[in-house]
């Protein structure tokens, strides 16, 4: 994969966050480039890399969240469960298709626009901080 997808321009604005996210598209497009050159290893460390990073950076939005009041809270946290529930279903789909180029193109393709759609959300909480703090 060439590009990771991160880009300046999907910056919240909040030095952590940010930081994490930008970490979680390295990671992603790492997993995808394990995918299609085929390195099995390498693909199960990576599913545990994310889903070890997506939980750190999901607890500490929802603290966040928590400690600000922050009105979307419920939606916010739904949307990180189900993002683990399918990143759990993207491995199984992996280990059990053979490790195919389909399910690379699936991963590169789901796991970023998730992200990319995810920050706008993010956007949401971090002008709420901002207020919060002004």
């Amino acid at each position: 994969m060439t590009t990771t997808g991160w880009t300046p321009a999907l910056a919240v604005g909040h030095d952590g966050i940010d930081l994490q996210h930008e970490e979680l598209f390295r990671g992603a497009g790492r997993l995808v480039d394990a995918m299609v050159a085929g390195d099995r290893t390498a693909v199960s460390r990576l599913f545990d890399f994310l889903g070890d990073r997506f939980a750190d950076h999901f607890a500490a939005e929802e603290q966040l969240m928590r400690e600000s009041g922050f009105p979307g809270y419920n939606v916010h946290r739904a949307a990180h469960e189900r993002f683990v529930r399918d990143l759990k279903a993207l491995r199984r789909l992996h280990e059990e298709s053979g490790a195919n180029s389909a399910v690379a193109i699936k991963a590169r393709t789901w796991i970023l626009e998730w992200l990319r759609g995810h920050i706008g959300s993010n956007q949401r909480l971090a002008r709420h901080l901002l207020a919060q703090a002004g």
